[in-house]
């Protein structure tokens, strides 16, 4: 059984073998294309709320318009 301190040692060695594989230009690319794709997701969710807060701002305003017109015949 490994002690705690052994298990870190060999995870860290096989992290860094791992890292060896990986080159410079492809970590940056990938870093990249995340950043891109956050920033893609993100303004769309924005859009996508947007779009909901608008038509709740209608959905009320008409039904106050509605309501007030009740108020008016009654």
């Amino acid at each position: 059984m490994l002690s705690l301190t052994e298990k870190r040692k060999v995870h860290s060695t096989l992290l860094v073998a791992a890292m060896a594989d990986v080159s410079e230009r492809t970590l940056q690319v990938s870093v990249l294309v995340a950043f891109a794709s956050g920033v893609v997701l993100g303004w769309q969710a924005n859009r996508l709320r947007r779009r909901y807060l608008d038509w709740r701002k209608r959905r009320l305003q008409d039904k106050l318009a509605t309501t007030q017109k009740k108020l008016d015949l009654a």
